[in-house]
């Protein structure tokens, strides 16, 4: 009787700024301040909601790695975005006004 080997499953690997046990690593943390700050003027809605996003992400992390993962990189999007967007509207008008 021959039993099957399978191999070895990899760990899901951790969203931009997370660590292994699901967690913000520093940089993390100093990053999503920085974004979150600068997103709570641009347009205030998106910091809720990406509030939300990973607070969900974290209760999600130990049963489904994959599905927090997703949950982070959508609260990330939601707080990165508009500081591009908001950027990008600056540097137009700075251009264009002087």
């Amino acid at each position: 009787m021959t039993e099957a080997v399978s191999a070895p499953v990899a760990a899901p690997r951790p969203a931009f700024g997370i660590g292994p046990d699901g967690t913000y690593t520093l940089f993390g943390q100093v990053l999503a301040f920085i974004l979150g700050l600068i997103t709570t003027f641009v347009f205030l809605p998106l910091v809720v909601v990406a509030a939300l996003l990973y607070a969900r992400a974290e209760t999600v992390f130990a049963e489904n790695p994959s599905q927090a993962r997703a949950l982070v990189i959508w609260s990330w999007l939601s707080i990165t975005v508009p500081v591009i967007v908001a950027g990008a509207v600056a540097g137009v008008l700075g251009a264009t006004m002087g």
